[in-house]
């Protein structure tokens, strides 16, 4: 039955609703690549930046460290300057900073994640809306029809249903990777903030 269209004439098939899931299909995967590149900054040379920032620490020197810290943009550098920043405030203020500077972290590492968990819960129903008033439109014409029967629906419910087909295929990908991005945000603060009390760790047994 469509075996002799193309893909876009494929996808036109599925009405208005093609457009909607076009453009949650685009904006979810522009976040997806914005945010794999803010991952991928934010992890960039880490293991470099910690090394160098221990052999700063061992020799006792803050303001090093801090500025050290301002020239790096790993989130780990974020994370260990708010606590080196209140360094002559006590242990106990140092951790606090690292605290608010990791929840900060997490809401710039989330930010936009909601445009594709969005999609990823929105697109199945746009798709199946999308069917539906294909199938009211297929059952239209065949009250229309004299000839009557299955043959004068079956194509319009085929193209009908490719509304929905086009609606997993946004969703799926969205879902996955709206879950893979979530779970790695746990797991980079919770790193990071473990790394950072080392490193300030570091720093106080120096002192002592």
């Amino acid at each position: 039955m469509f075996q002799d269209l193309t893909f876009f004439e494929l996808l036109a098939k599925g009405g208005w609703t093609m457009l909607a899931l076009a453009c949650f299909s685009v904006l979810s995967v522009a976040v997806m690549l914005e945010r794999g590149l803010v991952f991928y900054r934010a992890e960039k040379g880490k293991s470099e930046f910690l090394e160098h920032l221990k052999k700063v620490l061992r020799n006792g020197n803050v303001s090093d460290a801090i500025s050290l810290c301002g020239r790096s943009h790993t989130s780990l550098a974020y994370i260990v300057k708010a606590g080196l920043s209140s360094y002559h405030h006590g242990e106990e203020a140092m951790g606090e900073s690292m605290e608010k500077a990791a929840m900060k972290e997490v809401l710039h590492l989330e930010k936009n994640l909601g445009i594709i968990g969005t999609t990823g819960a929105v697109a199945p129903f746009v798709g199946l809306f999308g069917t539906v008033l294909g199938i009211i439109r297929a059952f239209h014409d065949l009250s229309l029809s004299s000839g009557g029967g299955p043959a004068a629906v079956s194509n319009g419910i085929a193209e009908a249903l490719v509304a929905t087909a086009a609606g997993l295929f946004v969703a799926v990908p969205a879902v996955i990777m709206f879950n893979y991005y979530t779970n790695k945000v746990n797991r980079m603060v919770t790193e990071m903030e473990a790394t950072a009390s080392e490193a300030i760790d570091v720093l106080l047994e120096k002192r002592l």
